[in-house]
């Protein structure tokens, strides 16, 4: 694992700018890690209402079309297109990477890849906060605590 400099390019349709592997996984390398965090949107892609410049968001890998079979019932979130994939290291509108040194491609990891001063994120995968909730402290809602929610219920 290193730290370097790495390029970022602009939003494209549908996205708004803002060490480890699961078992039966292929590892993408190199690639810019982690899901935690929460950031200002800087610039969206094309295409994109939701959300705009100044708008605060928090990432989530599990995201949703709104669209799909399953973004539409009430039973299930596991969205069609935007649900967790280690093995996808693009972005899903053209498959290309907005990451790289050097001019070669770093993968992005699930969808988020904020182990980045800037990352490009899918406008499904970003959940628009109130600006006034500190960043720095609610982060942390992004994943830690509803996994560590339902975990802590599913033993009890």
């Amino acid at each position: 694992m290193s730290i370097s400099s790495a390029n970022v390019q602009a939003p494209k349709d549908s996205c708004a700018l803002g060490a480890c592997t699961f078992a039966g996984q292929n590892a993408l390398f190199p690639r810019i890690f982690e899901h935690e965090a929460g950031g200002v949107v800087e610039s969206v892609g094309e295409g994109v209402t939701e959300l705009q410049p100044g708008d605060h968001v928090l990432p989530v890998f599990t995201g949703e079309c709104k669209e799909c079979v399953h973004c539409k019932s009430k039973e299930s979130n596991m969205c069609d297109l935007l649900r967790i994939n280690t093995d996808r290291g693009v972005m899903i509108n053209d498959q290309k990477s907005r990451f790289s040194i050097n001019r070669k491609p770093l993968s992005h990891f699930i969808g988020t890849s904020p182990f980045s001063e800037y990352t490009v994120v899918h406008v499904g995968c970003l959940a628009k906060i109130n600006p006034l909730a500190p960043l720095d402290k609610v982060c942390i809602l992004s994943c830690g605590i509803s996994t560590g929610i339902k975990r802590n219920h599913s033993i009890l």
